[in-house]
C-alpha cells in the first residue's frame, strides 16, 4: 500500500504537466480551427463569428493580431443585419487601442459604438457589450465615477446567472475597489467566483482570486493576499494566461514590498516591466514604474525612486491616466520636500559647527563633530559620516588631555600683557576695514553701470539683428513665391496660351474647324482653372486650413457629384483655427484634386472618404474609396502618382499609396505644420 502511495506521489507533478498540455493544446486546436474558417473567405456571418472570436482569444496573447482581426471583423460587416459583430469589433478594439496608448483612437472607436447602439434599440446584448467597454474605458481612464452608471445598467439588464453576470460581477467588484469601498468589492468577488466556479470557468476563477487578493492587500491582510494571488496565478500558468500572469506578478511584488521582503519585490516588479515592453502594454508599464519608485523610496534609493516616478509621469501623460500621473507626481514632490528638509538640517548643523569654530568653544565643537557623525550614518554617507568621527575624537583629545592644563597657564600670563597691544591692534584693523569697505563700494558702484550700459548695448544689437533676418526672411520668402509664380505662369499658362495660338491659326486655314476649336475651349478652361488655383493659393484670406477644406469641398462636389460618386468630409476639431503656409497649402490641394481625378476617372467607386485631422503637430490626410484597386507590384506608377510625391518632398511631407485588387485604393498624406 505504501509503495503504491509513494508512486502516486512521484506520477502526480507528470500529470499536472500532462493536464497543463492538453489544455494548451485544445486551445492552440480551436484558434487553428477559427483561423481555417477565415482561409476559406466565405464573407458571410460564420467568417464574422470566427473573426470576433479571434479577437477575443488574442485579447490575452497578442495585441496586435487581436487588433488586426478587430479591424478585418470592421471591414466584413457591411450591412444593418451584421451590427452585432461590428459592435463586438467597436468593444474589443477600445479596449485594444487604450492597453497600446492610444486613448483619442478608443474614444473615437467607443463613439461609433454609441452611434451603432442608437441605429439598433432594443437589441440587449449590444447594449450590454457597450456599456461593459464603456465602463472598463472610464475605469482605465481612472474616472470610476463615471464609470459606474454604465456597469450598474448591466447588472439589471443581464440577469441570467451565467458567464456573462459572473464576468459583471468581477469588473463591477473592480470599480468598487477603485472607489475604496472595499466591502462591497470584496462581496462582487466572491460572488462572481462562486459563478465561475459553478460553471468550471478557470479564466474566470483566476480573475476573482486576483482581485480578492486586492481586497484583502488593500485591509493590510498581507498573508491571506499573498494566498489569493498565489491561486490565482497557479490557474493562469495552466491557462497560459500571459496578461494574467503580469498582473499577479506585479501584485505579489506588492506583498513582498509591505512585507519588507524587497529583494523578492523588486524582482517581480523587474520582471513585470521587461513583459510589459515586450507585449507593449503601456498602462501597466506605467502601473510597474509607480510601484517600483514606491519600493525604492522605501529602500532609501532615492536616485532610483525618482527615476521611476518620472518615467511612470511621461507614460500616464501620454496615456491619459490623470490618476497614476497625479500619483507618481505626489510620490516625486514629497521626494524633493524630504530632499530639501534633509539639506535644511545639514546646513544648519554645519553653521551651527563654522559659528563653534569661530567662537572657540571647542568642547562644544567637539560635540557637535559627534552628531554630524551620527547624522551622516543615519542618512547612509558613511564616509562623511567617517570623517566627522575621526574629527571629534582628535579635538576631544587634545581638549581633554593634560596637555591642556600646561598650556591654560601660560596663555593667562600671556594675556595681561599682550591685551593692551591687541586692543591697539583691533583699532587699526577697523579703520582698514572702513576704508575697505568705502573702496570696495565704489567699485562695485562701477561695475554696476557698467554691467547695466552693456545689457542695453547688447539688447539693442539683438533686437537690431531680429529686424534684419526677418526682413531677410521675408524678402527671401517673396522672392521664392515670385519665381513659382513666374514658373507656374510660363510652365501652364504660357504653354496653354502658344497652344491655343496654333490652334486658332490652324482654325483660319481650315474649312473643318470644329476639332481645333474644340481644343481651344478645352485649353482655355484648363489655363481658367489653373490661373483661378494661383490666384487662391497666393490671396493671404485663404490662408486656414478651413477656406482649403472649403475649396476642397467645391472641388470635389464638382468632380464627384455628376458620376454619382457619395463623398464624405471627416475633420477633427483642432483644425479651425490652424493656417499653412502658401507653399503647403497649394502642395496640398494640388495632391487633393490629383488623388480626386483618379478616383473618378479610374476607381469604377461609389464612395469617396475625405479625412483630415491634427497629431504630433502633423497634419494626417487621406483620401480612400471602394472602387476596384490595383496590384502596385503589377501596375505602372503615371504622372499623376509621380506628381503628388515630387509635391509631397516639396513641403517636407511623406505621401504612401495603399491598394489591392477589390479593395479600393487609399492615399495618405502627413505634412509638418511648422
Amino acid at each position: 500500500m505504501k509503495s503504491k502511495i509513494i508512486c502516486l506521489k512521484k506520477l502526480l507533478p507528470f500529470l499536472l504537466l500532462l493536464s497543463i498540455a492538453e489544455t494548451n493544446f485544445a486551445q492552440t486546436s480551436y484558434i487553428d480551427s477559427l483561423k481555417r474558417i477565415i482561409v476559406l473567405q466565405r464573407h458571410d456571418t460564420t467568417e464574422l463569428e470566427a473573426l470576433l472570436l479571434l479577437t477575443n482569444e488574442f485579447l490575452r496573447r497578442d495585441l496586435l493580431q487581436a487588433k488586426r482581426y478587430g479591424l478585418e471583423t470592421i471591414a466584413l460587416s457591411d450591412t444593418p443585419s451584421e451590427a452585432k459583430w461590428l459592435g463586438g469589433a467597436y468593444n474589443y478594439l477600445t479596449a485594444i487601442y487604450q492597453q497600446t496608448g492610444y486613448p483619442d483612437s478608443a474614444k473615437n472607436v467607443l463613439r461609433l459604438s454609441e452611434e451603432l447602439i442608437k441605429q439598433n434599440p432594443g437589441k440587449i446584448r449590444m447594449l450590454y457589450n457597450y456599456n461593459q467597454a464603456s465602463g472598463l474605458f472610464y475605469k482605465n481612464q481612472g474616472e470610476f465615477k463615471r464609470a459606474l452608471p454604465y456597469m450598474l445598467e448591466n447588472l439589471r439588464i443581464w440577469t441570467k446567472q451565467d458567464e456573462n453576470r459572473a464576468g459583471l460581477l468581477l469588473n463591477l467588484g473592480n470599480l468598487y475597489f477603485n472607489l475604496g469601498n472595499f466591502k462591497d468589492a470584496a462581496d462582487c468577488h466572491l460572488q462572481g467566483l462562486r459563478l465561475f466556479e459553478q460553471l468550471k470557468n478557470l479564466r474566470g476563477q483566476s480573475f476573482c482570486l486576483q482581485s480578492l487578493g486586492n481586497d484583502f492587500f488593500n485591509l493590510n491582510q498581507l498573508v491571506v493576499a499573498k494566498k489569493y494571488y498565489e491561486r490565482s496565478l497557479q490557474i493562469k500558468e495552466q491557462l497560459a494566461d500571459k496578461r494574467g500572469i503580469l498582473n499577479t506578478t506585479i501584485s505579489l511584488g506588492d506583498v513582498y514590498k509591505d512585507m519588507n521582503e524587497f529583494k523578492k519585490s523588486e524582482a517581480n516588479y523587474q520582471s513585470a516591466l521587461a513583459v510589459t515592453r515586450n507585449m507593449k502594454l503601456m498602462d501597466e508599464e506605467t502601473r510597474v514604474l509607480h510601484q517600483s519608485g514606491l519600493l525604492y523610496k522605501r529602500m532609501n534609493e532615492k536616485d532610483k525612486a525618482r527615476e521611476s516616478f518620472s518615467k511612470s509621469m511621461a507614460l500616464s501623460k501620454q496615456m491619459g491616466d490623470s490618476v497614476t500621473y497625479v500619483r507618481s507626481r505626489s510620490e516625486l514632490l514629497n521626494l524633493d520636500l524630504d530632499e530639501q528638509n534633509k539639506k535644511k538640517i545639514e546646513s544648519q548643523m554645519l553653521d551651527g559647527l563654522n559659528t563653534l569654530i569661530r567662537t572657540g568653544d571647542r568642547q562644544q565643537e567637539a560635540l557637535e563633530y559627534h552628531r554630524l557623525s551620527a547624522y551622516y550614518a543615519l542618512n547612509r554617507d558613511f564616509e562623511k559620516s567617517l570623517y566627522y568621527l575621526k574629527k571629534h575624537e582628535a579635538l576631544a583629545d587634545s581638549v581633554e588631555g593634560n596637555a591642556v592644563l600646561v598650556q591654560l597657564k601660560e596663555l593667562e600670563e600671556k594675556y595681561n600683557s599682550e591685551k593692551q597691544e591687541r586692543e591697539i591692534e583691533l583699532l587699526k584693523k577697523d579703520q582698514e576695514l572702513q576704508a575697505l569697505e568705502l573702496q570696495q563700494q565704489r567699485s562695485n558702484t562701477t561695475l554696476i553701470i557698467i554691467a547695466l550700459i552693456s545689457v542695453i548695448v547688447i539688447a539693442l544689437l539683438l533686437v537690431n539683428r531680429y529686424r534684419v533676418m526677418n526682413r531677410i526672411k521675408r524678402q527671401a520668402e517673396l522672392e521664392r513665391i515670385r519665381q513659382n509664380i513666374a514658373r507656374d505662369l510660363h510652365d501652364d499658362i504660357g504653354s496653354t496660351l502658344s497652344s491655343i495660338n496654333i490652334m486658332s491659326k490652324l482654325a483660319m486655314q481650315q474649312h473643318d474647324n470644329s476639332g481645333h476649336l474644340q481644343k481651344i475651349a478645352t485649353y482655355s478652361s484648363h489655363m481658367m482653372e489653373t490661373m483661378s488655383d494661383m490666384v487662391w493659393s497666393i490671396n493671404p484670406v485663404n490662408d486656414s486650413v478651413e477656406q482649403m477644406l472649403v475649396k476642397m469641398k467645391e472641388f470635389a462636389a464638382e468632380i464627384l457629384e455628376p458620376k454619382n460618386i457619395s463623398y464624405s468630409f471627416e475633420e477633427a476639431s483642432e483644425l479651425k483655427n490652424l493656417y499653412l503656409t502658401v507653399d503647403k497649402r497649394k502642395n496640398i490641394f494640388l495632391i487633393f484634386k490629383e488623388a480626386i481625378n483618379n478616383a473618378a476617372k479610374y476607381s469604377e467607386s461609389n464612395e469617396v472618404k475625405i479625412s483630415i485631422g491634427v497629431k504630433a503637430n502633423r497634419l494626417h490626410f487621406s483620401i480612400s474609396d471602394n472602387g476596384k484597386g490595383f496590384a502596385p507590384d503589377t501596375v505602372k506608377i503615371g504622372n499623376g502618382l509621380k506628381n503628388m510625391a515630387a509635391r509631397a518632398k516639396d513641403i517636407s511631407g511623406v505621401i504612401e499609396s495603399k491598394s489591392e485588387p477589390g479593395k479600393g485604393t487609399e492615399i495618405s498624406l502627413v505634412v509638418p505644420i511648422t
